[in-house]
C-alpha cells in the first residue's frame, strides 16, 4: 500500500491520576503508525500520568497536553480534545484500554478508498476483576470510537457518546477494556459516576420517587444476571449484576436527594 495515501489519526485521551493504566497498557502505540498526534486532556493528576504520556511523543508523533478540571462532564472534556486535534479523523481511548492487534492493523492500513464511512465502533470486551466477561451488562457491546470529526460532537455527561447524522460501520474488532481489576475501584467508580448521572437527570427535570428507588435496581439486576446471562460469568459475573444494580440504585437514590433540596 503506498504510505502516501495513508490518512492520519488524532488519538484523543482525558486522564485523571491514570499512571498505573498507562503504564500497563499503552506499550501498544508503538506499533501504531498512523497516529500522528495525541491531544490529552488532564484534569489536574497528581501521579505521573502526564510524565509518562509525554514519553509517548517521537518524531513522528505529537503529544499536546492540556490542564483542563472535568467539571462533571466527559462529554465536554471530548469536545474540547476534538477542538484541539489537527487531523480529521479521531481515534479515542480510555486509559484502561487497549486495542487488539487486529484493531492496530485496522488503523495502520487506513486509507481514503477504505474508509467509506465517517464513523467507526469496535466491540469491546471487558476484563473485571481480572477475568473476562462474556456475559451480562458488558457483553456484546459496539462502542464508537473512530470518526470523522466534521460529522457530529460528543454529548452525555457521563457515558458520553459520539452522536452522528452519518451511518457507522461496526466492525467486530476487539477493544480490551482492563476494568476495575480491585473491588475498591470499582465502587469508586459507581459512586462518582452515579454522582454525575443524578444531577444529569436533576438538570433535565427527571422524576422519580419510591417505586423507581425500589424497581429500578431490582429490574437492572434481573435483566443482567438473567435475561443477558450473567450468571454464566461466575462469581465475576453476579459482581458486575449486583454492581450495575446498586449503580441504577445509587442514581435514583441522589436524584431524589436533590429533589428535596
Amino acid at each position: 500500500m503506498n504510505h502516501l495515501n495513508k490518512k492520519s489519526i488524532s488519538l484523543i485521551l482525558i486522564i485523571k491520576n491514570e499512571e498505573k493504566n498507562l503504564t500497563k497498557y499503552w506499550t501498544w502505540l508503538k506499533r501504531c503508525k498512523t497516529i500522528k498526534e495525541i491531544i490529552v486532556v488532564n484534569d489536574f493528576s497528581t501521579d505521573k500520568s502526564v510524565e509518562f504520556v509525554k514519553t509517548l511523543a517521537s518524531k513522528k508523533r505529537v503529544v499536546k497536553i492540556f490542564d483542563r478540571g472535568l467539571g462533571n462532564n466527559f462529554a465536554e472534556q471530548r469536545n474540547f480534545a476534538i477542538s484541539k486535534t489537527s487531523h480529521n479523523w479521531i481515534l479515542w481511548l480510555d486509559a484502561d484500554e487497549k486495542p487488539s492487534s487486529k484493531l492496530i492493523r485496522f488503523l495502520n492500513h487506513i486509507n481514503d478508498q477504505k474508509l467509506k464511512y465517517k464513523n467507526y465502533a469496535f466491540k469491546r470486551n471487558d476484563i473485571f476483576l481480572c477475568h473476562e466477561l462474556n456475559h451480562g451488562e458488558t457483553a456484546n457491546q459496539y462502542f464508537l470510537r473512530f470518526f470523522n470529526k466534521k460529522f457530529g460532537c460528543f454529548t452525555g455527561n457521563v457515558h458520553e457518546i459520539w452522536q452522528s447524522p452519518k451511518e457507522t460501520k461496526y466492525e467486530k474488532i476487539h477493544i480490551h477494556h482492563y476494568s476495575h481489576l480491585t473491588l475498591k475501584s470499582f465502587i469508586q467508580k459507581l459512586n462518582f459516576y452515579s454522582d454525575i448521572r443524578a444531577q444529569e437527570l436533576f438538570d433535565q427535570n427527571v422524576p422519580t420517587g419510591l417505586s423507581q428507588i425500589i424497581c429500578y435496581p431490582k429490574g437492572k439486576f434481573l435483566q443482567d444476571y438473567f435475561l443477558k446471562l450473567g450468571f454464566l460469568d461466575g462469581t465475576p459475573g453476579i459482581i458486575m449484576a449486583l454492581g450495575m444494580s446498586f449503580y441504577s440504585f445509587l442514581v435514583r437514590a441522589k436524584l431524589w436527594h436533590l429533589q428535596q433540596k
